[in-house]
């Protein structure tokens, strides 16, 4: 027989304090860093964000992959003989990267451990993204197909799934490094 008796139910908590004050402040430093970009949006931050840190490093490296390419990095384009692609806002990464900086932020870690999160989880989060852009153009060049799923579904899912699975692997660290060394 089901209890129906809420009286009779043990007294739980849904969430603990500790995980009530990660998940408040990983949503309010993720706006707060959502909010800032989007501020600079169409303005010197996207053009340094976009247009020079990812596009035109994507073309060099594009070109040192198969020099028979010729891309050029043209703003927030990448082109080529063979055609091109552009990185508009969103196409960044700067939304993961923001998800993984709030969720590093929320964690209890004492501040080195952070910043080594957060400079490891930004190497991470912009390497992938540029290996997703370069796998992108030479996969408009081959095939529109291929460059929607990859575009739409495989890069993405990835790109979050390591970033999780990096977030996971850098609590684990942080819960070593303090449990070694208690305060």
């Amino acid at each position: 027989m089901v209890n129906t008796n809420f009286k009779d139910a043990p007294n739980k908590q849904v969430l603990s304090n500790k995980e009530l004050r990660f998940a408040l402040l990983f949503m309010l430093v993720f706006c707060m860093l959502q909010y800032a970009y989007a501020t600079g949006r169409e303005g010197w931050l996207e053009h340094m964000v976009i247009d020079i840190a990812t596009v035109y490093p994507s073309a060099a490296a594009i070109n040192l992959i198969d020099p028979g390419v010729h891309a050029i990095a043209s703003a927030h384009r990448i082109l080529s003989p063979q055609g091109s692609i552009s990185v508009l806002n969103g196409c960044e990464g700067t939304e993961t990267l923001f998800l993984l900086i709030a969720a590093i932020v929320a964690f209890r870690a004492n501040m080195t451990s952070k910043l080594k999160g957060l400079v490891l989880g930004t190497i991470l989060v912009y390497g992938l993204n540029q290996f997703r852009i370069i796998a992108l153009f030479f996969a408009a060049q081959e095939n529109r197909k291929w460059f929607d799923m990859l575009h739409g579904y495989v890069a993405p899912g990835l790109i979050i799934l390591l970033s999780s699975l990096f977030f996971l692997w850098w609590t684990g660290t942080v819960a070593s490094d303090e449990s070694a060394h208690p305060a």
